[in-house]
Formats: structure tokens, C-alpha cells, sequence
């Protein structure tokens, strides 16, 4: 009878055979005699969980990646046709403030209103625009950077109560957001280490945090343990032929993947699909080992959980959606929809405009309601020809 190594022995049996099962299935303690006991149970349920986490994951890169293609090829040629009516529009001003016939105020509103949309299209990389924006514009693109710059230091500074280092180069008020942000990451994470040690040097540790510290660090070996089994039976020099090598070398790469990431679901997988160990001998495991096995299942579905929320806020981020929607096929339909739609109007009306701006008694009655427009709350930058 083929030999079934026990999942925490120093020496595994190597094997040429490789069970293709891979679910988590397979893992889940069962019954010896007449009912799981809590810790087992626990165990299975962590198990669901991850599984569950893991295809949760799947779902969302996929929905990802099928609506992606969908959503450029909609809303990439009404966004270009938007930015080639703004580009329009600016020439239209341009040449319009060229010539007589408006009031001050009307020059002023007009300028702004060019300099506000040449912004619009200096952002998609439209070099052309920086020289109509200087033009009508008191203030230079470079003054203005400058001084985005400097009041983002300025508030960054403030909240810091010190002044920011120019180790590394602060020209943007991006540059200057991203290493304040740094530097207060940096901050918290020294009030948090001064509180800890004060709390260390108050009192001696109590019975429980020493448990959980002995619980971690018999976590960590039995992970270590896990993949330096793995290491010694899947090593390719132990293998009798080119077609085991390939194998070997195939699981090898696996598992150094899954301990990198502390996957210790996807390790113990490997083992049963290599045969080094089975369903019996996990079921089998003391309670000790269960305990630790437990501890580095929770941390896992902690690290899943985390990266599962950062997955679904990346795409809401990418495809509009509202910080409280749930990330589902229904609702990225629906929020494209609803782009698309308002690109068109949008669309039809700046369309229309431009074709009645020749007229001057619209044009200044147009300038009028831009005026009024600007004072009200602005929706979306692509929302007619608000500014």
C-alpha cells in the first residue's frame, strides 16, 4: 500500500504521481468518530472563507477586464469628439476677444471661461492650448503650478507643524501632496511606536498577549515547515526523468509564489497534489497543530478581505462609480449608460452652441448665462461648458 506521509513529519516521501484535485475541499477536516470538535470545525469554516475570498477575487478582476473594452469603445470617441468641440470653442473665443464690441466684464467672462476650458484639453497633453491659456490668462500656466504648488505645501507644512525636506524634487502640487502624505504616514507610524513602547515599559505583558505571541510564532514555523517540505520533495534533482523535472519545477514555482504571499491554502493544495500528504492524515492532526494552522488561516482571510475592498475601490475608481455602489455587472452597465447618455446631450447642446455663438447677441446673452452657471454647484467637467 502506497505510504501517505503525515502532514508535519521532518522526512516526506517523494512521489512521481500528482493528484489533479485541487479544491478546498479536499482540505476540510472530517469526522473520526462522532462529531468535529470546535477547533476543527473552525478550521473548515476559515477554509470556506478563503475559498469563497479567492473566487470573490476572480469575479472582480473578470468583470474588470470584459467591461473594459466596452467602456473605452463607448465613451473614448464621445470624450474625443468633447474635447474636439472645447477645442473649438477656445478658438472661438480666441477670436472673438480679438475683436470689439464686448464690455469689460464680458472680456473678463469670456477669458475665463477660454482659459478654464484650455485647461480642460492642457491636461490630455494638448501643448497647443498653453499658449492660448497665457494669452488671455493674468496669470501664466507656470505661475499658476507654482502657486498650487506652494498653497498645497503651504497646507501640508500646516498639518505637519514642520517643513517639508527638499530631498527629492517638489515642482507639482502632486509632488508636494504625495511626500506630504509621506511624511505623515512616516509621523503616525513614530506616535504609534512611542505609544506601544510606553505601554511596554508601563507593564509587563499580560498572560494573553504572551500566549498570542508564542500562538504567532508557532504559526510562522508551521508555515515554514509547510513550505521547506515542499522545498525537499519538489527540488527537481530528485527527479527520475525530463517529465517529472517539468513538474516538479512547475509545482516548485507554485509554492514559492504562495509562500511569498503567505498563502498557506495554496501550500497545503500543492502537498495533496503532490501526494505528499492526504485527507487522512490532515483529519488526523493534533490539536495544537490545528490551532496553528487556524491562526495563519485568519491572517490570511484578513489579507484577502483587504484586497478584495482595494480591488472593488480600483474599479470604481476606473469606471465612475459611487463610493457606496456595489461593484456588479448591473451597475457598470448602468453608470455607462448613464455617461453615455449625458455625453450626448452634452454633446447636442455644445453642438448647437457653437453654431449660434457667430450671432453676437447670443453670444452675450450666452456669456450671461455661463456667468450664472458658474456660481451653481458643477456636477461633472464634461457638463456642457460649466467652468
Amino acid at each position: 500500500m502506497h505510504h501517505q506521509s503525515d502532514l508535519f513529519s521532518n522526512e516526506i516521501k517523494d512521489t512521481q504521481r500528482q493528484n489533479p484535485g485541487n479544491s478546498v475541499n479536499a482540505l476540510k477536516m472530517t469526522a473520526q468518530h462522532d462529531q468535529l470538535s470546535p477547533g476543527q470545525q473552525r478550521f473548515n469554516r476559515l477554509l470556506e472563507r478563503i475559498d469563497k475570498l479567492k473566487v470573490q477575487l476572480i469575479e472582480v478582476q473578470v468583470m474588470r477586464d470584459a467591461h473594459r473594452p466596452m467602456y473605452h469603445r463607448i465613451l473614448t470617441p464621445l470624450r474625443e469628439r468633447h474635447s474636439t468641440c472645447v477645442r473649438e470653442m477656445v478658438f472661438l473665443l480666441d477670436n472673438r476677444l480679438q475683436r470689439k464690441g464686448l464690455s469689460v466684464q464680458q472680456e473678463r467672462i469670456a477669458a475665463a471661461i477660454l482659459c478654464n476650458l484650455s485647461m480642460q484639453l492642457i491636461a490630455q497633453g494638448d501643448e497647443e492650448m498653453k499658449a492660448l491659456h497665457d494669452k488671455h490668462s493674468s496669470e501664466s500656466l507656470a505661475q499658476k503650478e507654482q502657486s498650487a504648488m506652494m498653497d498645497m505645501r503651504e497646507m501640508m507644512e500646516d498639518m505637519l507643524g514642520e517643513p517639508l525636506t527638499d530631498d527629492e524634487s517638489l515642482e507639482t502640487a502632486q509632488d508636494v501632496f504625495r511626500a506630504g502624505m509621506e511624511r505623515l504616514r512616516e509621523v503616525e507610524a513614530a506616535e504609534q511606536e512611542a505609544r506601544q513602547q510606553a505601554r511596554t515599559r508601563k507593564r509587563s505583558p499580560s498572560a494573553a498577549q504572551l500566549q498570542a505571541k508564542a500562538d504567532q510564532e508557532v504559526a510562522e514555523t508551521t508555515l515554514r515547515k509547510v513550505f521547506r517540505q515542499l522545498v525537499s520533495a519538489l527540488h527537481p534533482d530528485r527527479a527520475s526523468d525530463s517529465d517529472e523535472c517539468d513538474r516538479k519545477t512547475i509545482l516548485m514555482s507554485e509554492a514559492n509564489a504562495a509562500y511569498d504571499r503567505r498563502d498557506l491554502v495554496t501550500l497545503l493544495q500543492i502537498q495533496l497534489r503532490a501526494e505528499l500528504t492526504d485527507t487522512a492524515s490532515i483529519a488526523r492532526m493534533a490539536d495544537e497543530q490545528i490551532a496553528a494552522l487556524t491562526l495563519l488561516l485568519k491572517q490570511q482571510v484578513r489579507e484577502l478581505e483587504s484586497e478584495l475592498e482595494q480591488q472593488r475601490h480600483a474599479v470604481r475608481q476606473e469606471f465612475d462609480l459611487k463610493s457606496y455602489e456595489t461593484v456588479s455587472v448591473a451597475n457598470l452597465n448602468r453608470s455607462l449608460r448613464v455617461e453615455e447618455s449625458s455625453l450626448e446631450r452634452n454633446l447636442i447642446t455644445m453642438r448647437q452652441d457653437l453654431q449660434q455663438l457667430t450671432d453676437d447677441k447670443f453670444f452675450k446673452r450666452w456669456l450671461k448665462d455661463q456667468k450664472r452657471l458658474s456660481r451653481e454647484p458643477r456636477v461633472d467637467i464634461f457638463d456642457d461648458w460649466q467652468y
